[in-house]
This record gives structure tokens, C-alpha cells and sequence, in this order.
């Protein structure tokens, strides 16, 4: 309870932390902590920090987007562009991007929000497999490199990974955004082939590949708590 107010966290510890770390994001209030630090201890730093906690707080809260309905012309994003929802009951499940902008789910009950978003979902995933992997092939030719092996991420708190065994994974909500977003995710996760960090040669890669990478960097940072709602 912080001046009575009832406050969920997540609390993690951390062997190789030496001192208490608040965050509060999309997710609400993390406390990073090291690995002995005592229960009365956290409590203390959770009095002495409340009003900067229930001010972070109500400000990602002002800034949360609205909640999904999943109803007949509800918008979705699609490669930067709004698509329009259209449900159909049908003794079928098929979901096709109509002209005009549409995107028509045909299912058996169409008031079931569950299976509304199953669909879309699915859907969403199966272009991002194509999208994704096309322009993966295209910058691991351009940095002369063997494309490496893609994965489909559902993370909600990052939009791409690589690791050592040459393994990138991208977040299949990335397909919202606009092609030259989506092309700076996939070119800063390649990048990592030749650097695994983010030192200064790291990002001279990203921008040989995406000279204006900073713009769509801006673009993602100010959607992705939009973006990560779907």
C-alpha cells in the first residue's frame, strides 16, 4: 500500500546487483534488487519512493491505450496503413485483406472476442514469416553475410533479438508499423552479426544499412506502446 493505494510490482533479484532500481513502464513497477536484499528493506524503498512511483504510474496510465473491443469497424494497423475490421459469421474460418482497406474475418461466432483475435493474430503472424524473412535476406546480402535463421517473437517488451548462434528473432507486431520501421528493426538486429553490442562500430552498421535510422527509431519508440497492444 503506497499512501493507500494498492500497488502491484514485480520484484527481481539480481546476484550481480549492488543497489535497489525502480522502473516503471508499460509493464508497472519493477523493483530491481540485489539477491540478499531484505523484505523491510524493499518496503522502506517503496514508502520513500511513493510519490515519485504513483506519479510515473499515472502517467503511463494517461497514455495507455484503449482497450480492444474486437467489434466491426474497430482500425488495425498494417504496414503503417489502418485497416478497417469486418466480421462475418460464417461455418468457416478465413480472414482476407479486402480492397478499400478491409479486413474481413469470416468465423463462426463473430461475438466471441477470443477467436476474433486468434484469427487476426494468425494472420498477422503468417505475413510477418513472408515480410520478415524477405528483408532479412536482402540486408544480410548487403552486409555480405549467410542470412541467419528467423524467428517469430510474441515478447512485449522488445521488438528483436540475435544471439551468438546467429538467431534473430522479430516481433510479429512489428507488421503495424510502416516498411522503414520495420527495415530499421531488422537491419539493427543483423548489425549484431558483426558487433554483438552497441558500441560506436555497432551503430556506424546499423546506419551504413539504414542511413536515416534515427528517424524511424524515433517513430517506434513514440508507437510501441500502441503497437504492443494488439
Amino acid at each position: 500500500m503506497l499512501a493507500q493505494r494498492e500497488v502491484e510490482f514485480l520484484l527481481k533479484r539480481n546476484p550481480s546487483r549492488r543497489r535497489a532500481v525502480l522502473i516503471v513502464d508499460e509493464r508497472g513497477l519493477v523493483v530491481n534488487v540485489p539477491w540478499r536484499t531484505s523484505d523491510r528493506y524493499i518496503g522502506r524503498f517503496l514508502e520513500e519512493s511513493a510519490q515519485w512511483i504513483l506519479r510515473k504510474l499515472d502517467a503511463w496510465e494517461m497514455h495507455k491505450p484503449p482497450q480492444r473491443l474486437w467489434h466491426s469497424g474497430e482500425t488495425l494497423d498494417y504496414l503503417g496503413r489502418q485497416l478497417q475490421l469486418r466480421l462475418v459469421a460464417a461455418p468457416y474460418t478465413l480472414i482476407t485483406l479486402q480492397d478499400a482497406n478491409v479486413l474481413e474475418v469470416a468465423l463462426a461466432d463473430p461475438m466471441h472476442t477470443e477467436s476474433v483475435r486468434a484469427c487476426v493474430v494468425k494472420w498477422y503472424r503468417r505475413h510477418a514469416q513472408v515480410h520478415f524473412r524477405d528483408r532479412v535476406a536482402h540486408y544480410s546480402a548487403e552486409l555480405a553475410v549467410d542470412a541467419p535463421r528467423v524467428f517469430l517473437s510474441s515478447a512485449l517488451t522488445r521488438w528483436g533479438s540475435c544471439n551468438v548462434k546467429r538467431e534473430v528473432r522479430l516481433n510479429w507486431r512489428l507488421m503495424q508499423a510502416a516498411a522503414p520501421v520495420i527495415d530499421y528493426v531488422i537491419a539493427h538486429e543483423l548489425a549484431h552479426l558483426k558487433e554483438l553490442n552497441h558500441s560506436v562500430r555497432f551503430w556506424r552498421v546499423v546506419e551504413r544499412l539504414v542511413p536515416d535510422f534515427r528517424q524511424p527509431q524515433a517513430e517506434l519508440k513514440a508507437m510501441t506502446q500502441h503497437y504492443m497492444a494488439l
